[in-house]
């Protein structure tokens, strides 16, 4: 136990990165440690590796699904209202992320506590899984179109293509991968658009398409819609702690503002429409279909409608493949102390994959997402109010506790507001949904209502024990720019951020690393001893009291 009279080891500081992190990180991407600014990503190369998510084909089926459901003129009032909702929103992660460069995992531990973000790290992995699941599907259909042969072959065949183009992380492959890929995309989609077109004849944007008699504001229920897939924001947050926080005007207007949502949503959106009215397909012949759209392009188009939607595809699952390994990786290390290469992670993300495609599960794949999707709009209402809260505070977000040793187990504040909120939700979605349209209409609103009320009537009666574990010690009181000054772990003898680094009361206090320190051996430590320098604080207190 450290006492007032507790002498700490020396640190071994450095102001360079060390060589062997730097060659970790080439596939790591630092996803248990804080980014340092030093492997942040200049505006264009983190500008092609993100704008690989603006070309997943469910925004294309998404929007002429939402048309065929509500009317187009209705999908375009939502798709505006959705485009400047998550323009807003994502200015606020954007900022958050590059600023304190952490991932959803180890952001989420100020919010609900050590054990509590776990919850965060699991839905966030899982949803991954899921889209990665959707996404491949879609491009094993149009491949079985065109070239025959079993499907369950063309499932392998995408999960295993898929493994290696994110073998090396964003910094070092997904942003060329990309960046390659997105003139092709462009090319192929105009090809395919002129090719349908000529063929098909032009029928305009589904012009007659209407929402049914009696629908509750299908505009907004088409807003809500799109809240069901707030993944989006995590998705951001894991990318933008890659951003130079010198180029945060650049990221909040072009790689994750108003201009990619517009090419996302509203390019896609019309584009989606456009070839569904084209094709004279039906709202039953597209719901719950994402890969019927895809038959139609490949039986007109041939190989070019096959190599287009690979494109696509494979643009978004790297994405997909990418943060579920981070996420998973994040989860085990955390909870069972299992500190393997996130590589690791990625071929058991893709099994995992591949056994849902197997199983033939998509229908429960699809209510899995419904769900999740509750519980991440909640997500993004917390996170939301804890970042401005800590700027009313004037606290500086990059400062914020994240240490497995310096965070409390549980946030109450935090888990109370997303547990009510994300409960509430599911009553909603369960109770309602099958005897009216409230949920569709109002659901998702009111749960990210319910979620930011609760958690900023929480922040007035928290405490300090709420978000920090107070044990002392602390080695970034020990130098003088922890952002710049390394210290040096003494269990992988790799150096690291100070912002990141703390004592390990099991050996000595020796300085330890974030990933490192990761484990309920260490946090039950750790919490020992806050315990015990409280008490002694207070039995101190007492005797000193006249």
């Amino acid at each position: 136990m450290a006492t007032a009279e507790t002498v700490y080891p020396p640190l071994e500081t450095s102001p360079e990165d060390d060589p062997r992190a730097l060659a970790e990180a080439a596939s790591e991407d630092f996803s248990l440690h804080v980014v340092p600014n030093t492997w942040r990503m200049t505006r264009s190369r983190l500008m092609f590796a993100w704008w690989g998510v603006a070309t997943a084909f469910f925004y294309i089926y998404f929007a002429a699904f939402a048309a065929l459901a509500y009317g187009t003129v209705n999908t375009l009032i939502g798709l505006g209202m959705t485009v400047i909702c998550y323009t807003l929103i994502n200015w606020v992660m954007v900022r958050a992320a590059s600023r304190s460069g952490l991932t959803v995992a180890l952001f989420s531990r100020s919010m609900f506590g050590y054990v509590g973000a776990s919850i965060a790290t699991l839905i966030f992995g899982a949803t991954c899984i899921y889209y990665w699941v959707f996404e491949g599907s879609v491009v094993s259909v149009a491949a079985q179109t065109y070239f025959g042969g079993p499907l369950k072959l063309w499932y392998a065949i995408v999960i295993a293509l898929t493994i290696p183009l994110v073998w090396r992380g964003v910094r070092k492959w997904m942003d060329r991968f990309n960046g390659w890929m997105l003139p092709l995309f462009v090319i192929g989609m105009t090809a395919v658009i002129t090719w349908t077109l000529v063929d098909k004849g032009y029928h305009g944007f589904l012009p007659n398409a209407k929402a049914a008699p009696g629908t509750t504001l299908p505009w907004l229920q088409v807003f809500s819609a799109y809240m069901g897939v707030w993944i989006l924001m995590m998705f951001t947050f894991d990318f933008a702690r890659l951003a130079q926080p010198k180029d945060e005007r650049f990221h909040v207007t072009v790689t994750f503002g108003l201009a990619y949502y517009v090419m996302t949503f509203v390019i896609n959106g019309l584009i989606g429409i456009l070839l569904v009215s084209a094709f004279g397909i039906s709202f039953t012949g597209l719901a719950g279909k994402e890969s019927a759209l895809p038959v139609d392009i490949v039986g007109v188009t041939g190989l070019l409608g096959v190599l287009l939607i690979a494109i696509t595809q494979f643009r978004i699952n790297v994405a997909n493949a990418y943060l579920a390994s981070t996420n998973l990786q994040s989860f085990f290390s955390r909870l069972f102390r299992l500190h393997l290469p996130r590589v690791f992670w990625l071929v058991v993300a893709g099994a995992i994959g591949f056994i849902l495609m197997l199983t033939n599960i998509f229908s429960y794949v699809n209510d899995a997402l419904a769900y999740q999707g509750i519980a991440i709009v909640a997500w993004v209402a917390i996170a939301l109010a804890h970042i401005g809260w800590t700027r009313l505070q004037g606290k500086r977000v990059d400062q914020q506790e994240f240490r497995p040793g310096r965070v409390p187990a549980v946030n109450p504040g935090g888990l109370l507001a997303w547990a009510v909120a994300t409960g509430i939700g599911v009553y909603m979605k369960v109770g309602l949904s099958s005897t009216s349209q409230f949920f569709a209409t109002w659901g998702l609103p009111i749960t990210f209502g319910i979620a930011f009320s609760i958690y900023v009537a929480s922040l007035w009666l928290a405490r300090s024990s709420w978000f920090v574990l107070d044990r002392p010690g602390d080695p970034v009181r020990e130098i003088d720019d922890p952002w710049e000054v390394r210290i040096r772990c003494y269990r992988c003898k790799r150096f690291f951020l100070g912002q990141e680094t703390d004592r390990d009361p099991t050996a000595n206090h020796e300085p330890i690393c974030a990933e490192c320190a990761t484990g309920m051996h260490f946090y039950s430590a750790a919490r020992r001893e806050a315990h015990e320098a409280h008490t002694q604080m207070a039995a101190s207190t007492t005797t000193t009291t006249p």
